[in-house]
């Protein structure tokens, strides 16, 4: 599916298809020069929740890619 970081996949962690969907946001508005789409990005990841599923991405992993892609957005 995506590129998935090399995060865990735990038993109960962040729905994969939605953190793999905003990962692709993300490299998205990084290769972009468009001021505008980064900031849009990066107030969607500070205002972001996933749902917790069976079988998802270890929720501590994808919170700290997070947080350094909000810094790396700004």
């Amino acid at each position: 599916m995506g590129d998935h970081q090399g995060f865990n996949v735990v038993l109960r962690g962040y729905d994969v298809a939605q953190v793999d969907a905003m990962l692709e946001r993300i490299r998205t508005a990084l290769a972009s020069t468009d001021r505008v789409m980064r900031t849009s990005v990066r107030d969607e990841l500070n205002h972001s929740a996933f749902p917790v599923r069976l079988r998802g991405y270890d929720r501590l992993e994808v919170d700290e890619y997070l947080r350094r892609a909000i810094d790396r957005l700004g």
